[in-house]
C-alpha cells in the first residue's frame, strides 16, 4: 500500500512523523517514520507499507504520532473524512470520481 502525506502548513514535521498501519482487531500490520521534517507543505511525500498478501485496505486504520528528542507526541489527521475516537483514521473508499470515468477506460 502506497500513502502519500502533505503538510498544508507552512513548515515541515518538527521532527519523524511514525506511522502505523493496523488492522481494526488492533494488530498492527506496519509501522515505519518518514525522515525528519517530512512531510513538506506542497509536495507529496510518499511511504510504501508492505502489507501481508491479500490483506485488504478497506478497514484498515492509520495511526500517527511525531517523535522529536525522544519524546513522541499524538497526531490528528486533518482529512473529511470522521476521525476515530482515540484519533486513528480508518480507510474506506469515497464517493470521488474514478480514473477510468475520466479517461473512459484504461
Amino acid at each position: 500500500m502506497i500513502i502519500g502525506f502533505t503538510s498544508d502548513g507552512i513548515a515541515g514535521v518538527p521532527g519523524a512523523l511514525r506511522v502505523s498501519v493496523g488492522a481494526a482487531s488492533g494488530q498492527t500490520l506496519f509501522a515505519g517514520s518518514l525522515d525528519a521534517g517530512y512531510a513538506l507543505p506542497g509536495p507529496v511525500r510518499q511511504a510504501q507499507f508492505p502489507l501481508p498478501k491479500g490483506t485488504p485496505w478497506q478497514g484498515l486504520r492509520l495511526e500517527a504520532e511525531i517523535e522529536v528528542k525522544g519524546q513522541t507526541y499524538p497526531v490528528r489527521w486533518a482529512c473529511r473524512q470522521q476521525l476515530n475516537a482515540d484519533g486513528s483514521l480508518t480507510l474506506r473508499a469515497t464517493n470521488g470520481l474514478n480514473v477510468s470515468d475520466e479517461t473512459g477506460g484504461i
